[in-house]
């Protein structure tokens, strides 16, 4: 019995004593990993798929936090995010730390700590091969500029006045700058090297100009982690690591030797100070909420454009799958099928930077009204077919027993009825058409939900500007959908005077 409970006893402690090895082991290897984010879409030379191997990332920016984390002792692990949301998703902890080219700005600053700088970058006016009318920043006054929202770039363009387009990545402002849809492009030299230089349809407009930092952020309260990553940084300058990875990637030069020459000779106070530093910016409301508004009368532009086509279009196709011949109907259904069952972003992607191809550029906006209009004439012809499906049959023979022809009867009977059925449904679509315009922010159409995305990321005021929004959407749809009430209940007393009148004539 003794022998019994010794054993038992012994197996408890061998139990408790395996469970805290694996509690250890657990605690230390999530201490091994450093989580960080960046956006991988069009992130080359930071970080971005291997073309060669599709299922990893390269860059050297990825390099550079393998590095980084072997001098803190930690395993690195990538988190793919959006460049306009990586300080909104480091809040809210998708991972510890950014490194992303990311500049100190003042609102950053307000919402997240920085790191010790680990690479100064210039900025680079890109044009077009054939365009020597600029030259410098300077010649691009009453001219439109493509670039990063919310970067040393941006504010820069702000600050000279010049018009900005933003992009959520260069690939689209450089095939923009292609197209003529603007007249030239700043990014920061790593961006432009990888995208520009390459490209013999693009030339850069001088020379590199102004200096700048990239940070790695934290949250705010991570100090502990601020001090082992500033000495990472401190270490693979140190033993030439990191000058290793930028002249692998073509990214050393004179600012990188001037910048990393007193750190490793231990006199880190003697580092230059950049020539272009972001300052903090007061956020305006008066102004943001001038810009929303400016950003939601796009979207009723390209929202009302759109119904227009796909009103105009979509009955057509539903006449055609509803009575057409078999090849009619064959083509009818194919176009819906297409439509419906790809995605709208695919379409407007495949719209903005496939038709050029065959020498068919359209603006933004234009391809974001047409896109859509496309997409929803296919909805929409459903809600018809299934509308003039629903009118009892004896209406059309009513309706020859006047004496009226298809065409006729089609016009004065059947379409009035079917178009009363259909304006409920018809009304649903478009108040979903006004918050579908948000896709259009992919092909750097600045409507109200790109508005808002770059605003409240800029500021950190996403409650505020969130509920701002909301009223606009809110002010755009309540208004239709009551005028579509009012519609509906005039067509229906419309219907009921017709009704009489076509009795009165058959008794008549």
């Amino acid at each position: 019995m003794a022998s019994a409970l010794n054993g038992g006893t012994s197996k408890i402690k061998f139990c408790r004593i395996l469970l805290c090895l694996l509690c250890l082991w657990t605690t230390a290897g999530a201490q091994q990993v450093l989580r960080w984010g960046a956006d991988p879409s069009g992130g080359a030379p930071y970080v971005f798929t291997d073309p060669a191997n599709p299922d990893r990332y390269i860059g050297y920016e990825k390099e550079m936090v393998d590095a980084l984390a072997a001098a803190m002792g930690r395993r690195a692990e990538f988190v793919p995010s959006d460049w306009e949301t990586l300080v909104s998703a480091l809040q809210r902890k998708s991972f510890d730390v950014i490194v992303n080219g990311l500049e100190p700005t003042g609102d950053r600053a307000r919402q997240i700590l920085f790191s010790k700088p680990y690479y100064i970058f210039q900025l680079q006016l890109t044009v077009r091969e054939d365009d020597n009318s600029i030259n410098s920043l300077a010649d691009c006054k009453n001219r439109v500029v493509g670039t990063l929202a919310n970067t040393a770039a941006s504010r820069l363009l702000e600050k000279e006045g010049i018009a900005i387009k933003s992009y959520a990545d260069p690939v689209g402002a450089y095939r923009d700058l292609e197209l003529k849809r603007i007249d030239a492009a700043l990014f920061d030299v790593p961006a432009e090297a990888f995208y520009a230089r390459p490209n013999r349809r693009l030339k850069p407009a001088g020379q590199p100009f102004t200096r700048g930092q990239y940070v790695i952020g934290l949250r705010q309260g991570d100090e502990a982690l601020k001090a082992e990553v500033d000495a990472a940084i401190d270490k693979i300058i140190a033993d030439g690591t990191l000058e290793t990875i930028l002249k692998k990637w073509g990214l050393w030069n004179q600012a990188q030797v001037e910048f990393q020459t007193p750190i490793r000779s231990g006199n880190q106070a003697t580092s230059p100070v950049v020539e272009y530093t972001t300052t903090d910016v007061t956020f305006n409301w008066r102004e943001a909420l001038w810009r929303l508004t400016r950003a939601a009368a796009v979207t009723v532009l390209i929202a009302l454009g759109s119904m227009v086509i796909a009103i105009v279009l979509g009955l057509p196709l539903a006449v055609g799958q509803w009575k057409g011949p078999a090849w009619v109907r064959a083509l009818c259904t194919i176009y819906v099928e297409f439509f419906r069952g790809t995605p709208v972003l695919v379409q407007l992607l495949f719209l903005y930077f496939g038709l050029p191809v065959i020498g068919i550029a359209m603006p933004g906006w234009l391809t974001a009204l047409v896109g859509l209009g496309l997409n929803y004439a296919a909805y929409e012809s459903q809600v018809y077919r299934a509308s003039l499906e629903a009118i009892p049959t004896g209406q059309w023979e009513a309706a020859y027993s006047l004496g009226m022809g298809p065409v006729l009867a089609f016009r004065r009977i059947i379409l009035p009825q079917a178009f009363r059925i259909a304006l409920p449904p018809m009304t649903n679509d478009f108040v979903s058409l006004f918050k579908d315009t948000s896709v259009a922010f992919a092909i750097s159409v600045w409507e109200l939900a790109t508005a808002y995305r770059e605003l409240a990321n800029a500021s950190g005021q996403f409650l505020l500007l969130g509920l701002a929004v909301s009223a606009f959407y809110l002010a755009m749809s309540l208004p239709m959908a009551h005028l579509a009430r009012l519609l509906e209940q005039r067509l229906r007393n419309r219907a009921m005077e017709r009704v009489v009148d076509t009795e009165a004539e058959a008794t008549a």
